[in-house]
């Protein structure tokens, strides 16, 4: 289904919280990334953070079982300082952290 047409998704993602906090500041802007192992989720953050880093003000936080090797690869790779990297270590399924 093109957006283009005149239809309702329900299942499409709705906003929940008005863009400004109470203080007139921006809330930030937060993107998940999903998917099968291998299939690039880590190379398109790295890519994401190497054209974004100059024009705004970027963090990482990555999650899995019981490994840091996303968050590392991101390290190795310098897309950001090192503060602004991070791993959670979820021990259960990443999707509950």
């Amino acid at each position: 289904m093109h957006l283009d047409h005149p239809v309702t998704m329900p299942y499409r993602h709705t906003y929940s919280v008005e863009p400004l906090r109470t203080d007139g500041r921006l809330r930030a802007f937060r993107v998940g990334l999903g998917g099968p192992v291998g299939t690039g989720k880590t190379a398109s953050v790295a890519a994401l953070c190497r054209t974004l880093r100059d024009e705004l003000s970027l963090a990482v936080v990555t999650n899995d079982i019981y490994t840091r090797e996303d968050a590392e690869f991101l390290l190795r790779e310098a897309v950001l300082p090192p503060e602004r990297i991070t791993a959670v270590e979820t021990g259960a399924c990443p999707h509950t952290a």
